[in-house]
């Protein structure tokens, strides 16, 4: 089916209160009827089969959405024969809101998230299982469709295969379609608080797809393009050695990401871990300059997926610009030899996470051999009994003209 998807930032959501929902402390203005108008009216300049509007809130809402906006979107998917599908909070599904999409192919859905009321209670979603049952029954009795959301790995449920299965079954008494979703935190949800309290995790796309096997519903494993985000507020700037500035919740929270939703980049098959450098973000120092224009100059290296080791972990290189990769100070003046074993101990165990999850045609570092990333990084691999080449053979600096050549060597032998 021929699908266009529209997402309107126009007012904001009436509860603004679900845990899991960042979006809806994103204060924006309604937007004016005449705006929303020319913006349909140029999407369906060319009309789809489908037309699908997420805007984070109900659409059915007067005080999101002018109720003369809705009746001109209306008209326009009975003329060019559009199915119509938008979102709505129960509060709103009335007879009369409905009335103004009569001819309309329409289906609304709903995130009833778990029929428990109290979970719903805890995770404040502001109504109950029987009040979505009630807009269920009205949007039936006007002849239109329902399509309920679940979610998959809600907090504070203990055992949440059974009550996904139960809520499965609840929701199929009353929807037309089901949508079972993984989910994943905003940066302005509560629910990014119970993450870096360690009292909630996000579940892997595989534990997504084995809870949910033979469910028979759709799936969005991924509602969100999913990296880990913190809002200002709760950003912070380390600086000095041990402690939480090898182990904190910030780090936990990327480390965790990295080893059960991050996928590498297409067509990166070889590994090349390197170190950090004191200037953040990493391609701003002198070394990782250097280091990438010996790679632009050797044929095949885009298959080489650039990784750092520091204080915060594992770093694939794309992510190098992002907090807390661009906020930390590792002194290395302040190291004591207990110090610079709890960091081999702690990225040791790191770095066997990440490559046991993700498959490299070939592991190769660019480290003194004295420094402890490299340790970290040779246990582990010694562990997994994966191969490792460090391409310095000695405590060369890593920008002299010896260690580049090195490294040009290196690089165009695997890449060849």
């Amino acid at each position: 089916m021929n699908t266009k998807t529209l997402i309107l930032e126009s007012g904001n959501c009436s509860h603004s209160g679900c845990i899991f929902c960042g979006y809806c402390r994103e204060r924006t203005q309604m937007l004016p009827a005449q705006i929303l108008k020319a913006r349909i009216d140029q999407l369906l300049l060319d009309p789809p089969e489908e037309l699908k509007i997420f805007a984070s809130g109900s659409f059915l809402d007067n005080n999101q959405f002018p109720s003369d906006f809705r009746q001109h979107l209306a008209e326009k998917c009975r003329t060019k024969n559009i199915k119509l599908v938008f979102e709505s909070r129960p509060e709103f599904i009335t007879k009369d809101t409905l009335n103004d999409f009569k001819g309309v192919d329409l289906t609304v859905a709903i995130g009833l998230e778990v029929a428990d009321n109290a979970i719903l209670s805890k995770i404040n979603k502001g109504f109950t299982k029987e009040d979505f049952a009630e807009a269920a029954e009205t949007l039936h009795a006007n002849g239109f469709k329902v399509r309920a959301y679940l979610i998959a790995n809600l907090p504070f449920i203990k055992d949440i295969k059974t009550s996904l299965h139960d809520s499965v079954k609840y929701a199929k008494k009353y929807s037309d379609s089901i949508i079972v979703i993984n989910l994943i935190p905003h940066s302005k949800a509560p629910l990014l608080d119970l993450w870096l309290k360690g009292e909630w995790h996000p579940l892997s796309k595989k534990a997504f797809h084995e809870l949910t096997q033979g469910l028979n519903v759709d799936l969005d494993e991924e509602t969100f393009r999913f990296v880990p985000s913190f809002p200002n507020k709760k950003k912070k700037f380390w600086t000095g050695v041990g402690g939480e500035l090898l182990e904190n919740d910030h780090y936990r929270v990327w480390q965790e990401y990295l080893t059960n939703w991050y996928e590498t980049p297409e067509n990166k098959d070889i590994a090349l871990f390197l170190p950090c450098s004191y200037k953040k973000p990493y391609s701003h120092s002198k070394t990782h300059t250097l280091i990438f224009h010996v790679l632009k100059k050797v044929s095949g290296s885009k298959r080489i997926h650039r990784i750092v080791i520091s204080s915060p972990g594992v770093i694939p290189f794309e992510f190098n610009n992002r907090y807390p990769f661009t906020a930390y100070d590792w002194d290395e003046k302040l190291e004591t030899p207990e110090i610079k074993k709890e960091y081999i101990r702690v990225n040791k165990a790191r770095v066997k996470a990440y490559l046991e999850t993700h498959n490299y045609k070939k592991v190769l570092c660019f480290y003194k051999p004295s420094s402890e990333s490299y340790q970290a990084l040779k246990q582990a691999c010694e562990e997994l009994s994966i191969p490792l080449k460090n391409i310095l053979t000695k405590n060369t600096p890593l920008h002299s003209t010896e260690a580049l050549e090195q490294l040009e060597q290196a690089i165009s032998s695997v890449c060849s």
